[in-house]
């Protein structure tokens, strides 16, 4: 049986760690980018129409970073797995004996006695399956999850950059004037960070108020940083756009 079908079994053990992975780091994200972009350039810029395009534009530009860099990334990772499996199965194959010494290192290091070291070698070695499978995770330190799929990887990080960088934004649409939207936007990104860091503790349980804390901080940090770079700006001379 699969160690899949096994914690399939045990709620308690989610199997989707990557997937889970993809959508916080998406979301996060993209209310991070979104709300430190908006509240700067709101900041330095007055014209709504114009904050809301390039809203708009940065939120849209960044989702497709996000997809494209993390396909890449995901697809880099999966080929230097395939890479790895390729040198163990000619290893394998053509120095046998040493492969097979490294199984009983592994065994050894993980504290079982000599005989039972060599039944456990002559077991995995005798299915080469197996016997990849045990050197690419105890030898290589390779997961299950290295052949997570790259492009399902990259739409879900970039659909949930999408989905997050949204609410900062919809106050600049909606709302008038620009200070007013500025407030809500700040809320709106607050009130997401908030249920970023819930989805956090319940994955990782531990503290729920440190969860939340510790996510919501990032997010005012990154809108303390924009609202801090219009400033600048303004004190360098750079003025907005006016209506």
């Amino acid at each position: 049986m699969a160690a899949s079908d096994i914690a399939a079994r045990e709620p308690e053990h989610p199997n989707a760690g990557g997937f889970i992975r993809d959508i916080v780091f998406g979301a996060n994200d993209g209310v991070v980018t979104a709300v430190g972009f908006l509240i700067g350039f709101a900041g330095a810029v007055s014209n709504q129409q114009t904050i809301i395009i390039a809203g708009v534009m940065q939120i849209i530009a960044g989702g497709a970073s996000m997809a494209l860099g993390n396909y890449l990334a995901v697809k880099s990772q999966r080929e230097f797995h395939d890479q790895m499996e390729r040198v163990e199965r000619w290893e394998m194959e053509n120095k046998p004996e040493k492969e097979k010494d490294e199984i009983r290192e592994i065994y050894t290091d993980m504290g079982f006695d000599h005989e039972t070291v060599e039944i456990l070698t002559k077991k995995v070695t005798a299915d080469k399956e197996l016997w990849l499978k045990v050197m690419m995770r105890d030898e290589l330190g390779f997961a299950q999850q290295e052949n997570e799929n790259p492009i399902f990887s990259g739409l879900v990080i970039g659909f949930f950059f999408l989905l997050g960088g949204l609410p900062p934004l919809l106050p600049f649409i909606f709302i008038h004037p620009v200070t007013l939207a500025l407030m809500c936007s700040f809320v709106a990104a607050v009130l997401v960070k908030v249920l970023i860091g819930y989805v956090r503790w319940v994955l990782n349980k531990g503290s729920l108020s440190r969860n939340i804390t510790e996510t919501v901080l990032i997010g005012v940090t990154a809108a303390a940083i924009g609202l801090g770079s219009s400033l600048v700006l303004k004190a360098l001379g750079i003025t907005g756009v006016t209506p």
